[in-house]
């Protein structure tokens, strides 16, 4: 197995057990008996099941409803991927000590993940696809620069 295979699935073997944590973080959350602890625990445990099936792409049902749906698509994105990380964080901030730490572990992953991205662009563009948008620009190769005047009269 190649190295970049072996960091790929242990990067979604990390994202996998982080997001179960955060549903048991949220859950745990959910039982306290206020309006709002169950409307933010329920929301953040159905967010951690849903990032749960993406990142380890299993039920093949719920996968293949994701890929289908206009929102579910970009999930699977690192923009989308982000977002959602970014959003379960900051509710996971508001659930004691425990969501405290699991919302930093949550941006350190993903934070890492984009690290990865830089260091190791082939391991990165197996773990997510690339938005339509993201393929669109590569696709169109031209640039600003021409607009600038570099190479005006103008001195100082």
């Amino acid at each position: 197995m190649s190295s970049k295979h072996r960091l790929t699935r242990s990067f979604r073997t990390l994202s996998a057990l982080l997001y179960m944590l955060n549903m048991a973080v949220s859950i745990h959350f959910t039982l306290a008996p206020t309006y709002l602890g169950v409307l933010v625990g329920s929301l953040i445990t159905l967010l951690s099941l849903v990032m749960l099936c993406v990142a380890i792409e299993a039920p093949t049902p719920v996968v293949s409803r994701l890929e289908n749906s206009a929102i579910g698509s970009s999930l699977f994105t690192f923009r989308g991927r982000y977002m959602v990380d970014l959003l379960i964080s900051l509710f996971l901030f508001a659930m004691g000590i425990w969501g405290i730490i699991m919302g930093f572990f949550t941006l350190f992953l993903i934070f890492g993940i984009r690290f990865l991205g830089v260091k190791q662009p082939d391991a990165f563009n197996e773990i997510f696809r690339q938005s339509d948008i993201e393929s669109q620009s590569q696709a169109d190769s031209y640039t600003l620069e021409g607009t600038y005047d570099t190479e005006s009269g103008y001195d100082r």
